[in-house]
C-alpha cells in the first residue's frame, strides 16, 4: 500500500466515523430540543389560558357587551325543568312558537294537563332551532281572452295568504328534551282534532292558535288553524328511553323509574324533523271593521289591530 492509499483510507476512516457521529447525536439533540420546546409552549399556554379568558371577559363586561341587558336579548335554546323553559317569554322572544288563547283552558293550559305539562313553561311549542318556514301572498286574476285581440285580459278577483309550512328539528339529549318532544308531539296531534263524544266541547272544531317568531313585525300572533302534522322517525339515529311521568317524577329517581316502570316509557330519536301546515285565518268582522289597505301598507295593522301578515 502506498503513501497515497494510506491517506484515502485515513480520511475515510475519519468521514465515516464523522458520518456517524452525526447520525448518533443530531437526531437525539433534535429530539431533545423539539421536545423542550412543545413542553415549554404548553406550560405558556397553561399559565396564560385562564388569564385571557379573564382578560376577554372583562373587556366584554367593560364595552357593555357582557351585562344582562344583552343576555336577555339571546334566548335560552334549553329546557330547565325546574323554572321556565326555554328562558325568555313570549314578548322578547324571537323563536317560532305556537300557542292556544290565553284562556283557551284547554290542553297544556287545563287543570290536568297531563303529557303536555312540559309546554306550560314555554306558552305553548317553540321551535328550539330556527327551522325552516315557507308562505306566499297572492293576488288572484281571471283572464278573458276577446275576439279579435293579441293579449289577454286580466280581472281582479282576490288575494289572500298561503298556508305557512314550518319544518324544524328536535333533539333528544337526556330525558328533558324527550318529555319536551313528546308534548309537542301530543300537542298538535291534539290540534287537528275536533272535540267529540264525551267532551263537554264535543262538536266544536279544532282549536284556534296563534304563530309568533322573528320579532314583531314577521308573525305578530297570527291567528292560524293547524291543517296537517308530520313527525319524523329516522333509521339513522340513536334512540333514548323517555319514562312517561309527571313532572313531580323528574329528579333523583328518574333512572329507578325507566327501570321499574319500563312499559310507560317510550323512545325517541336524538334527531328528527316536525313538519306542520298552519292556514292564516281572519275573522269576516275584523276584517270589515279593521283592515284598510293604507294602514296595512304602513305597518300599523301587524300588532293589536288585526294582526294582519
Amino acid at each position: 500500500m502506498g503513501f497515497l492509499d494510506n491517506i484515502t483510507s485515513t480520511v475515510d476512516n475519519t468521514v465515516n466515523s464523522a458520518t456517524s457521529y452525526i447520525n448518533n447525536n443530531v437526531g437525539s439533540f433534535v429530539s431533545s430540543q423539539t421536545s423542550q420546546a412543545l413542553n415549554s409552549a404548553q406550560t405558556f399556554v397553561d399559565t396564560n389560558l385562564t388569564n385571557i379568558a379573564n382578560v376577554s371577559a372583562n373587556r366584554l363586561i367593560s364595552s357593555g357587551l357582557g351585562n344582562s341587558a344583552l343576555r336577555s336579548l339571546i334566548p335560552s335554546v334549553g329546557f330547565n325543568l325546574s323554572g321556565a323553559l326555554g328562558g325568555a317569554t313570549p314578548a322578547n322572544d324571537w323563536r317560532v312558537r305556537i300557542s292556544l288563547p290565553p284562556a283557551a283552558g284547554i290542553f297544556y293550559q287545563s287543570s290536568n294537563p297531563g303529557i303536555q305539562w312540559p309546554l306550560i313553561g314555554t306558552s305553548g311549542v317553540i321551535f328550539p332551532y330556527t327551522p325552516t318556514v315557507g308562505l306566499s301572498h297572492t293576488a288572484d286574476y281571471e283572464s278573458a281572452t276577446l275576439t279579435h285581440s293579441n293579449y289577454a285580459n286580466y280581472f281582479y278577483k282576490g288575494s289572500q295568504i298561503s298556508e305557512i309550512n314550518i319544518s324544524g328539528q328536535f333533539t333528544v339529549q337526556n330525558v328533558q328534551e324527550g318529555a319536551y318532544l313528546m308534548a309537542v308531539i301530543e300537542f298538535f296531534r291534539s290540534a287537528t282534532k275536533m272535540f267529540f263524544g264525551q267532551d263537554t266541547l264535543a262538536g266544536n272544531p279544532p282549536p284556534l292558535v296563534y304563530l309568533d317568531g322573528y320579532g314583531a313585525n314577521y308573525f305578530p300572533h297570527v291567528p292560524c288553524v293547524v291543517k296537517s302534522f308530520s313527525h319524523e322517525m329516522p333509521n339513522d339515529v340513536d334512540y333514548v328511553e323517555i319514562p312517561s311521568s309527571s313532572p313531580q317524577q323528574f329528579g333523583a329517581s328518574i333512572v329507578q323509574n325507566l327501570i321499574t316502570n319500563s312499559s310507560l316509557s317510550t323512545r325517541l330519536p336524538t334527531m328528527s324533523t316536525i313538519t306542520i301546515t298552519v292556514a292564516p285565518i281572519y275573522s269576516r268582522q275584523v276584517l270589515h271593521n279593521n283592515f284598510t289597505l293604507g294602514q296595512f301598507a304602513a305597518g300599523q295593522l301587524i300588532q293589536g289591530a288585526g294582526n294582519f301578515l
